[in-house]
């Protein structure tokens, strides 16, 4: 029999945290002193408690290490689960690779102008008339990252009915306000017979620019036009859009994504 204090030792883990794990059935003490209360544990709880520690270092919350353990017989789900926030980890390692090379172009920036937000200025802004695109699309309620199962959608559609996709990727955002969690999302791909197409986007006047790089700093290039609209006599005409012509779908690094953005206008 190992005593909380020694158990509590070996395993690199607070009394605090031990009393919880027996609060939420975790990891319950193998005998309790009937008398004293004090809490002992037996060798073969060991691994347990070490399989907890190691489950908390990959981020997993206390609710699914219990659901992991308690299933332990499942070996498809918990090979699931551990696959699952493996790829979680190397989204965000990646994630933070494409912070650290932004971080440092603003501090080379900032260094050289003395201005944090400079780089604003590197949008070009034009105006034109936008081709028409003949889209198969799909518009609904979305969360941003539930993009790729619509677009999915979309390209199994072509598959079966044999639709020729032109390589255009686009999106329509319809809500007049953000919500990365629930908005009104139209996903589309260019098809080269407009028979075939449900929808058509642009074919109007637009001021236009392009992005290129990470999707966080697409604010930036629509603030951007948001003022050259502004300040040149036009106003927002119907929702803006955007086409993904090169993008992680393609294999390609973040830094080299180039989308561009339209907004449909009109003279004030």
């Amino acid at each position: 029999m190992i005593s909380i204090g020694q158990f509590s030792k070996i395993c690199s883990v607070s009394l605090k945290t031990l009393r919880h794990y027996d609060k939420i059935e975790l990891l319950k003490p193998f005998k309790v002193d009937k008398f004293t209360g004090y809490r002992y544990y037996d060798e073969s709880q060991l691994n347990r408690m070490l399989t907890i520690s190691r489950l908390k270092r990959y981020g997993f919350s206390l609710t699914e290490i219990k659901s992991f353990l308690d299933s332990s017989e499942d070996k498809g789900a918990l090979l699931s689960m551990l696959q699952s926030r493996a790829g979680e980890i190397i989204a965000e390692i990646r994630h933070k690779e494409m912070l650290i090379k932004e971080l440092s172009g603003i501090i080379k920036n900032f260094e050289r102008t003395g201005e944090i937000m400079s780089y604003q200025s590197n949008y070009e802004v034009s105006i034109i008339e936008s081709e028409k695109i003949f889209v198969l699309s799909s518009r609904q309620r979305m969360a941003v990252e539930e993009f790729g199962k619509y677009y999915g959608k979309l390209f199994e559609k072509t598959a079966a009915e044999n639709i020729k996709p032109t390589g255009i990727v686009l999106a329509v955002y319809h809500d007049e306000e953000w919500n990365e969690r629930d908005s009104d999302i139209e996903v589309g791909i260019g098809v080269d017979d407009e028979s075939k197409a449900n929808n058509s986007v642009g074919g109007c006047l637009c001021a236009t620019t392009v992005h290129k790089g990470s999707y966080a700093n697409l604010p930036e290039a629509y603030a951007s036009v948001l003022k050259w609209i502004n300040n040149n006599g036009y106003e927002i005409a119907s929702p803006p859009y955007e086409i993904y012509r090169n993008s992680g779908m393609d294999g390609i690094p973040v830094e080299d994504w180039r989308t561009d953005i339209y907004f449909p206008v009109k003279n004030k």
